[in-house]
């Protein structure tokens, strides 16, 4: 696993009002190709930020597999803690990702299927569709 964590962003990019940023934004275009899209998953589009250095001699989506395979793993219990903790973004799948290298600054560009409909995480709400 690699370790990395996703990029806070603003709202509204072009406005600069306020300074509240969360990790990602629910889309708002429908994703038929996915079982269950807009009852029990969504889609977010996020940035994800790479802790750690590259690894030379693996592929791309090999790496972003990893990234989010390390979003999915829950935090450590406490000592003493009797529940067991789950992820901090929900159970997060790879719709698709794309490594981005803009001179220094490298990240992913991702879509990730979540199975939180309206977390506190992300900005908006995901799609319902009719039953």
């Amino acid at each position: 696993m690699i370790k990395c964590d996703l990029r806070e962003i603003k709202e509204h990019e072009l406005l600069s009002e306020g300074d509240k940023r969360k990790f990602g934004r629910y889309h708002g275009s429908m994703f038929w190709n996915i079982p269950g899209f807009g009852k029990k998953k969504w889609v977010v589009a996020a940035r994800i930020d790479l802790l750690e250095n590259l690894p030379i001699d693996t592929p791309d989506s090999d790496i972003v597999e990893q990234c989010v395979e390390f979003l999915n793993t829950p935090p450590p219990r406490k000592k003493f803690q009797r529940r067991f903790t789950k992820p901090k973004y929900g159970s997060l799948e790879l719709y698709s990702g794309k490594i981005i290298r803009r001179g220094e600054d490298v990240y992913i560009s991702a879509l990730l299927v979540t199975d939180q409909r309206n977390s506190k995480h992300f900005w908006g709400r995901g799609i319902v569709t009719a039953k």
